[in-house]
C-alpha cells in the first residue's frame, strides 16, 4: 500500500505493527538527491506536528506527578500571560491547549511563527488575539498557545522542555537518535534533507527553521527506530513509562471536529471525528479507537496511526511531500481491516456462503 508513495519519493521509511508484533521495518532510498546516500533505520527525519503527541505524553507525566492538574488555570503558574478577554483567559488551562479547545481564534499567530518572530515575542501578543467561543466549547487548531505546555513544564520542574522530554521520554524509550532542534538535526551525520517537486524531479532544499521556535508544537527530530519505540509505547508495550489509564486520557477525544478540520478526504466508513489530547481520534466502520496524527514542514511529511484495542499501526516517515500522503492513513486502516476479514473467512468458511 506504501510502494505507490515509495516510489514517488527520494527517501522513505516505514514500520508496521500488526497484533502486537513488528512486523515490518523498512527503509527506501537516499536522503538526498544531491548526495545519493541510502536512508538506514539511523536517519533523521523532521516529524512536525507529531511533536505535538509527545507534549501530550508531557503534559501527563506533569498531572502523573502531581505537579499540576488537568483543570488548572495556565495563569496560575504563567504569571506574565495575558489573553484579549481576562474572564476566558483565566479559565485556559493545561487540557485546553492539549485539545485544541482554548476557544481562541484557529492559528493564532502561526503566520508570526513564519515570519521569525521568537517565541515569547509571539505570546506577549496573545492579548490581541480574539476568541471564538469560551475556553472548552469548540475546537480551534494552535500551534503557539499549544507550546505554552513547554513554558508550564519549565514553570513545575525547572527543567526547559527539551531536557524534560529527552528524561522522561527519549531516554526510557531507548529513542536515543531523537532531538529537538535545527542544530541537533543539521549537526547529525545521519539526517535527511527536505526535497520539493519543481515539477519534473525533487529538489533539495535548506531546512527550514521556523517550526522549531514551537518545540512542543513541531520541534521533534526522529529516525523510525525511535518511531518504533513510541509507537510500541502508545500501544502500551512500555508500562514503565505509561499507564493504561495515561494512554486512555491522551486516546480519548476530547472535542468532536468535522473531517475537514481534521484535512481527512472522503471515506465511506469514517465515522465519528475527534481531537483527543495532541492526536486526532476517529472510528472506522464499527471499529472505534483510531488515533492519529501527521506532520508536514517545507520538504518533510510525516503519518502515524494505530489502534491499541486492535494493536495494530504503522509511521510512514519522507523527505518530500508526496500527493499520496493525505490517503495514506486510511488506506493502511482499510488493509488491516481487509486482512482480518480474510483471517475471519479462513477460520470460519460458512461466513464466505453468506451465514
Amino acid at each position: 500500500f506504501v510502494q505507490p508513495l515509495v516510489d514517488e519519493t527520494p527517501g522513505s521509511a516505514l514500520i508496521i505493527v500488526d497484533h502486537g508484533e513488528v512486523v515490518l521495518m523498512k527503509v527506501y532510498g537516499v536522503r538526498s538527491n544531491s548526495e545519493p546516500v541510502p536512508i538506514t533505520d539511523e536517519t533523521l527525519f523532521r516529524i512536525a506536528s507529531i511533536s505535538k503527541t509527545f507534549a501530550s505524553a508531557a503534559a501527563s507525566l506533569l498531572v502523573e506527578d502531581d505537579l499540576v492538574q488537568w483543570q488548572t488555570p495556565l495563569v496560575d503558574n504563567l504569571h506574565d500571560l495575558k489573553f484579549k478577554r481576562q474572564d476566558y483567559g483565566k479559565e485556559i488551562n493545561l487540557h485546553h491547549i492539549m485539545s485544541q479547545t482554548t476557544g481562541l481564534m484557529p492559528h493564532a499567530y502561526t503566520n508570526l511563527i513564519e515570519d521569525n518572530m521568537s517565541f515569547n515575542r509571539i505570546v506577549k501578543r496573545l492579548d490581541r488575539v480574539d476568541f471564538i467561543c469560551e475556553p472548552g466549547e469548540c475546537y480551534g487548531y494552535q500551534n503557539v498557545v499549544f507550546s505554552l505546555v513547554g513554558d508550564l513544564v519549565q514553570a513545575k520542574t525547572d527543567l526547559d522542555y527539551e531536557t524534560f522530554v529527552a528524561n522522561r521520554l527519549f531516554k526510557p524509550l531507548q529513542m536515543s537518535r531523537a532531538s529537538f532542534g535545527k542544530d541537533a538535526f543539521l549537526n547529525d551525520d545521519n539526517h535527511a534533507r527536505p526535497h520539493v517537486w519543481t515539477g519534473t524531479s525533487w529538489k533539495p532544499v535548506k531546512t527550514t527553521h521556523h517550526y522549531y521556535k514551537v518545540a512542543p508544537a513541531a520541534g521533534v527530530n526522529a529516525s523510525i527506530s525511535d518511531m518504533r519505540q513510541w509507537l510500541l509505547a502508545q500501544l502500551g508495550h512500555k508500562p514503565q513509562v505509561f499507564e493504561e489509564s495515561v494512554l486512555k486520557r491522551m486516546h480519548t477525544g476530547a472535542i468532536r471536529t468535522t473531517r475537514h478540520q481534521a484535512h481527512y478526504k472522503y471515506r465511506k466508513h469514517l465515522g465519528k471525528v475527534y481531537y483527543g489530547l495532541g492526536w486526532r481520534v476517529f472510528d472506522y466502520g464499527d471499529q472505534e479507537g483510531f488515533v492519529h496524527h501527521g506532520g508536514y514542514v517545507r520538504g518533510m511529511r510525516s503519518e502515524m496511526v494505530f489502534n491499541r484495542e486492535l494493536q495494530t499501526g504503522m509511521v510512514f516517515l519522507t523527505n518530500s511531500e508526496p500527493g499520496g500522503m493525505s490517503e495514506l492513513v486510511f488506506d493502511f486502516v482499510e488493509l488491516h481491516r481487509d486482512h482480518n476479514q480474510d483471517l475471519e473467512k479462513d477460520k470460519n468458511p460458512l461466513v464466505s456462503v453468506g451465514r
